[in-house]
């Protein structure tokens, strides 16, 4: 139905003849896919699924510990010989099927054991275990963005589960300096937030090394860029407040260590056109964030100033997309600058009357914006997207 839509499309457009039209109207209905018996049949597995776990849920008490042991780690062998058997035939989507869900039984038979001996540990050190063991044999048997972008998933959750001891380790690093205010842990969210980004940036480069993991990695890469950008358009949005004796020094000479390791990463790893726009991206990304976490605390001025901070961090971000023919990208720059100049205005009125006036006047500048991004895209040339769209 989409592949006809579009192709009369194509057509009345004359980008395409006639028989061009039915030519690929009929490869289509030729590789259509039953979608509809693929979600009978998914249905039918997740009640599958979910009628054995009631009955061991319902009977789990009365379960011997060698049995559920026992199970959970002939599981993992029968799917790690799977991975094994699909990876010797090369047979790409069983094994990538199958290592994922290998990744999965490691973290449930890393809990069941937890469970039967009573293990009192905090959840990142069995997150930690679990990606340890399981991140060897993902790296090597899987090569979809699927399934990087499952374990990016994971890597990122297991660091924010981790704040405790990061916060220790800050605290650490707060003790060797004898000011210890310079290094407070009032900036621990926006700085793991930042760090994260950073690391995957390096990751996604390191993965690229092996030929036949670049698609993967180049998803990882603009995962790692989107958390980035996400991070620093967070700490310049939000208005959180760190403690009266906190000081900024310390959180920014840690992200400008962090930084370090991804800019020569990208240098030496990507072409000079995309690694000039990397860069770019990553320092000022570096600055609009340090700027933001000096701005945290200085009152009505430093929200003022860090609002025109994100409208200027986003109109750089929508002027190298345009520059590279990221229309996607330029457009959702434009949205973004677009709704804070909207939430600065709603910021500046108040009372019942202002607040009509302001709905009304408001929801001119969202016709008037909408308008001007228009015509501004259509100026965007689109070219092929790179590593980093």
């Amino acid at each position: 139905m989409i592949a006809e839509h579009f192709t009369r499309r194509w057509q009345r457009a004359g980008l395409i003849d006639g028989a061009l039209a039915e030519r690929i109207g009929a490869w289509e209905a030729a590789h259509r896919r039953p979608v509809v018996l693929w979600a009978v049949a998914g249905m039918g597995a997740l009640a599958v699924s979910l009628g054995m776990m009631a009955i061991v849920s319902a009977n789990w008490e009365n379960i011997p510990v060698a049995v559920k042991l026992g199970t959970v780690l002939g599981l993992n062998g029968l799917c790690a010989v799977a991975v094994f058997e699909f990876w010797r035939h090369d047979w790409a989507w069983r094994r990538e099927i199958a290592a994922l869900l290998l990744f999965g039984l490691v973290l449930s038979g890393i809990a069941l054991i937890g469970q039967v001996y009573q293990l009192q540990s905090a959840p990142w050190r069995a997150l930690t275990l679990w990606l340890v063991l399981a991140t060897p044999f993902l790296a090597f048997t899987t090569l979809s963005r699927l399934a990087g972008t499952i374990w990016a998933v994971a890597a990122v959750t297991t660091w924010f589960m981790a704040d405790a001891p990061l916060h220790d380790l800050f605290v650490q690093l707060g003790a060797l300096n004898p000011r210890r205010h310079v290094w407070d842990t009032s900036y621990m969210l926006p700085l793991q937030s930042y760090v994260v980004a950073c690391l995957m940036i390096v990751l996604a480069v390191l993965r690229g090394l092996w030929p036949a993991a670049r698609g993967q990695a180049d998803l990882l890469l603009r995962l790692a860029l989107t958390g980035l950008i996400a991070a620093c358009s967070l700490t310049l949005a939000f208005a959180w407040r760190p403690r009266d004796d906190a000081a900024p020094l310390g959180p920014i000479v840690v992200a400008i260590v962090a930084t370090l390791p991804a800019v020569a990463a990208l240098w030496f790893r990507r072409s000079p056109g995309e690694r000039r726009v990397l860069l770019v991206l990553l320092v000022g990304s570096l600055v609009a964030w340090a700027l933001a976490v000096l701005l945290a605390d200085t009152g009505r001025g430093g929200d003022v100033v860090r609002a025109l901070l994100f409208i200027a961090y986003w109109t750089a971000i929508g002027v190298m997309a345009g520059q590279a023919g990221w229309r996607g990208t330029f457009l959702f720059a434009f949205t973004m600058i677009a709704l804070r100049i909207l939430v600065l205005y709603f910021e500046a009125i108040g009372g019942l009357t202002a607040t009509g006036l302001g709905l009304i006047g408001g929801g001119i500048l969202c016709l008037v914006l909408a308008a001007i991004g228009w015509q501004l895209s259509r100026g965007v040339v689109r070219r092929s997207p790179g590593a980093a769209t």
